[in-house]
């Protein structure tokens, strides 16, 4: 009997631990003086790479400190790994990588120099192999002995996601880790960190009001706004919650089509150059209508796509939802 006891226990720790969230914050709020910077943030992380939006001054810095323990909150609780962002802040950052936003490393050292010495600091078998891991990484091998003060602000940025990476923690959190790159610079750092969840199962946590930039990695999100939570969860449950489908047409007469087209059909209707962009409430309908258009010559069809909804999509709803 007390065999089988042992048995259920372990199934149910084991079980207990798999399905542990990576990160959980509940009823956070923190105020400086009048200013209310989060307002009773809820949310949970599962694993994979989650993007943190929202513009300028929404308090995604402000949250990321918290959970890193580096401030307190005023009320609220914040958990990375099931562990107290407060209390447990030395266990919590023997797992975590961080680059802050505009990072500061000290301008007399080398690259190699700097990231050995952070490699030391995490108590690193081998020092010039884990160097070598991440430079190649961040594409600085080629800089690799020169002294920081000698870099771009781009290149700089490189070296703080390096030290960010250093002993492949479980969990990287980045705050705007694309700043000061180059549109080249923004695609290969975003293609190596989905290469790093897909090929080594890092995790990822990623601040930017780039709103465009996270489409092309991030499995979840949370859209922060005025220091709320305007909504969270998964990628494609939050396009099916907020995206209507959209669609452009290339037609002969772009007025007439406009005029005939259903209002209860689309919820919106614009003409850019010369393509119409339609965002359709009922698909079904939408291509009823017009297929019956093609059919009475009332329109000459040259062209008719549908577009992928995007994270601006997603936000701007969730405002208009707000709001209303």
């Amino acid at each position: 009997m007390y065999r089988n006891l042992n048995i259920t226990l372990s199934i149910t720790l084991i079980f207990a631990e798999q399905t542990l969230n990576l990160i959980s914050v509940n009823e956070l709020t923190k105020r400086y003086g009048r200013l209310e910077a989060l307002q009773k943030v809820s949310f949970t992380i599962e694993e994979g790479v989650t993007g943190l939006i929202g513009p300028n001054g929404a308090g995604k810095s402000t949250l990321i400190k918290i959970l890193l323990g580096i401030i307190t909150a005023n009320q609220g609780e914040a958990k990375i790994f099931g562990l107290d962002s407060r209390k447990e802040r030395s266990k919590i950052m023997e797992r975590v990588g961080v680059l802050h936003e505009k990072p500061s490393l000290p301008s007399w050292v080398t690259a190699r120099q700097y990231l050995e010495y952070v490699a030391s600091l995490k108590r690193l078998a081998n020092l010039n192999e884990e160097v070598k891991r991440v430079s190649e990484i961040c594409s600085l091998t080629d800089f690799i002995d020169r002294r920081i003060g000698t870099f771009s602000a781009g290149m700089v940025q490189r070296i703080g996601l390096a030290d960010a990476l250093i002993g492949k923690p479980e969990l990287v959190i980045l705050d705007e880790p694309t700043a000061n790159l180059d549109p080249l610079g923004r695609f290969d750092v975003l293609t190596k960190i989905k290469r790093l969840r897909d090929d080594e199962d890092m995790n990822f946590l990623i601040s930017t009001h780039i709103l465009s930039e996270l489409e092309k990695v991030c499995d979840s999100v949370i859209i922060l706004n005025e220091g709320s939570v305007l909504t969270y969860g998964l990628f494609n449950e939050l396009i099916s919650r907020y995206a209507s489908p959209k669609y452009t047409l290339k037609v002969d007469d772009p007025k007439r089509f406009i005029e005939d087209i259903s209002k209860k059909t689309v919820t919106n209707i614009e003409v850019k150059d010369d393509l119409i962009l339609a965002e359709v409430k009922d698909y079904a309908q939408f291509i009823k209508e017009v297929n019956d258009m093609v059919k009475q010559g009332v329109i000459v069809l040259e062209e008719l796509k549908p577009l992928s909804p995007t994270l601006e999509d997603i936000f701007i709803e969730a405002i208009r939802r707000k709001e209303a």
